[in-house]
């Protein structure tokens, strides 16, 4: 068998029914195309009077609405509408409450290891990244605490279900001890809730907001994974005080929006379709992650070493001393494909995996 590994880039296209890696990138040949363009040209056709005028800052209310009934049952929180501001992404929800939130020489607090597109967010907002330490149960709250008493931390920002790259999640003892530190020192804890729908194995995990008492997390959530990311759909949740000041930096930036993909999406969660496909999702993802398990047990072997994630989309993985990964790497990088007729896939449940 060839053993190769393709690490796949922004421009290589995928073949059906392949495996193939990148960093908690979604599938969007999984997105329901025809469900997203019917419901977009119902919106324009028939509500194009007003949604072909201007945007609330705010985001669409049937949108916003939506989003509250999808965050308040199924993961414990309580959110109205008010609650509630649309972003295009879940970049620009970082980036709009970095700029609320910090000011110059600001200490945000996070994981390292970490999504450094959000540490750059706060970079440009004046604040002063300081990545705090991680074990098995997730961030570190005692080194988190230790910082704070040298230098007073104004945020904390996390990914605590699934943590990026490492897919661990946050303990429940880490978590009161984190939500009582923050209310004690008055730190906002910026809740990343990146990828909360693709959750396989045993009970499922509420949000950190789901358990604030005292009103310091501020949560942030996307469409991006479960639908696609170029829909550019994400949000912020909190306090109204908090959330009109998102608003207000939004309209100044992107006043717009989209209400169109709005009004639309808020549509197909009323009719329960996003719900449908999440499930569908779901199953599928949890499915290629079960093949891409037995297929590295089988073809590694000791090579690799993982802890097998109850959920996410990603797999964090160690390889044995003696390995040079970054030369690994860039040998697939740069070497040519081989011929169908050389290459010998690995043949998984009907998934093939390169190695």
């Amino acid at each position: 068998m060839a053993r190769r590994l393709f690490l796949v880039g922004e421009h290589v296209s995928i073949p059906i029914g392949s495996l193939f890696f990148a960093p908690s990138r979604p599938d969007v040949r999984l997105l329901p195309a025809a469900m997203i363009g019917s419901a977009y040209r119902r919106a324009i056709t028939r509500r194009k009077g007003d949604l072909l005028s201007y945007a609330h800052p705010h985001g669409h209310l049937k949108l916003r609405t939506a989003i509250a009934g999808m965050l308040s049952a199924p993961r414990g929180m309580t959110a109205a509408a008010e609650n509630i501001c649309i972003t295009r992404g879940s970049q620009m929800a970082l980036s709009l409450v970095a700029r609320v939130l910090l000011r110059p020489g600001d200490v945000v607090a996070v994981e390292d290891l970490g999504y450094f597109p959000a540490w750059q967010a706060f970079r440009v907002s004046g604040g002063d990244v300081v990545p705090v330490s991680m074990d098995e149960d997730g961030l570190s709250v005692d080194a988190l605490e230790a910082l704070h008493a040298r230098r007073p931390i104004r945020a904390v920002y996390l990914t605590p279900h699934h943590q990026f790259p490492t897919t661990v999640t946050l303990s429940a003892a880490r978590r009161r001890q984190l939500l009582e530190f923050a209310a004690r020192a008055h730190v906002a804890v910026l809740e990343d809730d990146y990828d909360h729908e693709f959750h396989y194995d045993g009970r499922p995990v509420m949000p950190l907001i789901s358990a604030d008492a005292h009103g310091v997390v501020i949560y942030i959530g996307s469409l991006s994974k479960v639908l696609a990311p170029a829909l550019r759909t994400g949000y912020v949740v909190g306090p109204p005080a908090l959330i009109d000041r998102v608003a207000a930096h939004r309209a100044v930036v992107d006043g717009q929006g989209d209400q169109i993909m709005d009004f639309a999406l808020g549509e197909l969660f009323e009719d329960g379709e996003i719900q449908r496909h999440v499930r569908r999702v779901r199953r599928e993802y949890g499915a290629r992650r079960d093949a891409l398990v037995t297929a590295l047990q089988r073809a590694l072997g000791e090579s690799l070493v993982f802890t097998i994630p109850a959920g996410g989309i990603a797999l964090w993985a160690r390889v044995a001393d003696g390995i040079d990964v970054e030369a690994w790497a860039e040998r697939d990088a740069t070497a040519a494909r081989p011929s169908p007729a050389a290459e010998q896939p690995l043949r998984t449940g009907g998934v093939e995996l390169h190695l």
